[in-house]
């Protein structure tokens, strides 16, 4: 099949891109997305033709909320199998239609801001955010679709229940099955139609196996290193380049949570900090949240040896850590001294005792393995 072999291409091409080769299992899962992709190609141009006719057009104005024949897909599975780079294949071939392709944690930001403006217009902003968004979005890519809490699930009940009605085609990545979204979470049975719609609007598409084509990049590199400042630029901008070949370096700023931090490097799923635009300044516990759940790896350079005099920063470096390990993201450091010998002061001894046996921990090959938990 034509499409099957241009998909295919892609995605090979993208994997060599990242010093990556496609396994069985990658293939398979690349199969059953061609068949979709077949049948979301051909639902969309009929539609298409639909709209550009007269009767169309008054067929839409009038019947816009009609739910797609056709499916989009959700792409499951472990860790570093491949789901982004398939996703972003199978968008690739979309091409002639319109795409939003974003991380989820950012389409859930640009949620809540719409829904500020929206709940100033209207008494149901979420089907309004879910209008406004289908007005300029055919094909939603959602990567690492995740429901972590009781807020999200409830927007995330109504919002998709919007975009589907108003034929936005949905390509989304997920660690976890549809149903084991939102697992444990509170008031659960009420987002149980929302996977059910989910199910019914997606070929759901497993990757299976379990080796971490990301882990393979990165593990033959050590977690903490005690290096001058050449080589630990050397080492950091390496793994960054591994991690995401297009990553940006040098970078200049982030924002999180609408504050401006200072970043050495930045790609996808990666970020890289020196010491101190990260601990040094006025930082929150709120902006180590933010990016602890967008990356899934955290590079972190120029780590002084910590005096008293450095308490405030050394209380930072403490709850950055605790919030990183928290939701294990992989977190590459240099620094001036071993973990046991970071902090010399007195005050923060015991808590930095916590700080010092989980930077020897995230050295592991067990720790690097876990699930990033956004």
């Amino acid at each position: 099949m034509k499409v099957n072999q241009s998909l295919q291409a892609q995605f090979i091409e993208k994997l060599a891109g990242a010093n990556s080769e496609a396994d069985a299992n990658q293939i398979l899962a690349l199969n059953a997305c061609a068949i979709a992709l077949e049948q979301i190609t051909q639902g969309l141009e009929r539609d298409r033709r639909q709209a550009a006719s007269i009767l169309g057009l008054i067929f839409s104005k009038f019947h816009k909320t009609v739910q797609s024949q056709f499916q989009g897909i959700y792409l499951w599975g472990s860790v570093g199998r491949g789901k982004t780079v398939m996703m972003d294949a199978v968008l690739d071939e979309l091409s002639g239609f319109e795409i939003q392709r974003t991380h989820f944690h950012r389409f859930m930001l640009d949620v809540h801001q719409r829904l500020k403006k929206a709940r100033l217009k209207t008494s149901d902003p979420l089907q309004q955010v879910g209008r406004e968004i289908a007005q300029h979005v055919q094909i939603l890519g959602l990567d690492e679709f995740h429901v972590s809490d009781i807020g999200d699930a409830m927007i995330l009940s109504e919002l998709l229940h919007a975009l589907v009605q108003n034929k936005v085609v949905l390509i989304m990545t997920s660690n976890t099955p549809p149903s084991a979204l939102y697992a444990d979470g509170l008031q659960r049975d009420s987002f149980l139609p929302t996977i059910s719609l989910i199910e019914s609007n997606t070929k759901v598409i497993q990757v299976k196996g379990n080796r971490d084509h990301r882990l393979e990049k990165i593990s033959v590199q050590p977690a903490y290193d005690v290096l001058d400042d050449h080589q630990s630029a050397e080492k950091m901008l390496n793994l960054l380049n591994n991690i995401d070949p297009q990553s940006v370096y040098p970078a200049k700023a982030v924002s999180i949570n609408n504050r401006v931090i200072s970043v050495k490097g930045v790609g996808k799923g990666v970020i890289w900090f020196d010491f101190g635009a990260l601990c040094g300044g006025t930082r929150s516990k709120s902006d180590y949240v933010e990016l602890s759940k967008t990356f899934h790896t955290l590079l972190l350079s120029e780590v002084p040896i910590l005096t008293e005099e450095d308490d405030n920063a050394a209380r930072r470096f403490i709850d950055l850590i605790d919030e990183l390990y928290d939701r294990k993201v992989n977190i590459f450091i240099v620094a001036e001294s071993a973990p046991n010998g970071l902090y010399r002061g007195t005050r923060l001894k015991d808590d930095f005792k916590r700080t010092a046996s989980r930077l020897i921990e995230i050295q592991s090959s067990e720790y690097l393995a876990l699930a990033h938990r956004p």
